[in-house]
């Protein structure tokens, strides 16, 4: 299948701007987290995770560069990694969610986010989103 390639949209330019400017940084980084108090089913929470990005165009945007220009073209979903985490306490939630939120998201030819499963000792959990804000 022949991949079609559109342009940036104009409120996706200065977001590609500031992202050339501040390169490596998360600047354009978006990140939260969905805590669900019941005893969490991962392997359904994950086919829920994939069905959404499936189902939802500008998640599976990636961005390429020809002749310095950035271009924006729409992937054939895959299923993809989703890392789980155990962690102690919602403190720890806390730290690891800064942590995610403070990384840079953005490769060309990449996804633009990524989702981690986190799980608490009682059976609680949920997961962590990061998102460019180039998906819009």
């Amino acid at each position: 299948m022949k991949q079609e390639f559109y342009e940036l949209t104009n409120p996706q330019k200065p977001i590609w701007l500031t992202e050339q400017y501040f390169t490596g940084t998360a600047v354009n980084t978006i990140c939260g987290y969905t805590f669900i108090t019941d005893v969490v089913h991962f392997d359904i929470l994950k086919k829920a995770i994939y069905e959404m990005v499936k189902s939802n165009d500008g998640m599976r945007l990636k961005i390429e560069i020809k002749n310095n220009v950035p271009s924006q073209y729409v992937s054939e979903f895959e299923p993809f990694y989703i890392p789980t985490v155990e962690l102690a306490s919602k403190e720890e939630l806390e730290q690891k969610s800064l942590e995610v939120a403070n990384t840079s998201l953005f490769q060309v030819n990449e996804t633009l986010f990524q989702f981690i499963l986190f799980k608490l000792p009682d059976g609680s959990g949920g997961f962590i989103i990061s998102v460019h804000h180039l998906i819009r």
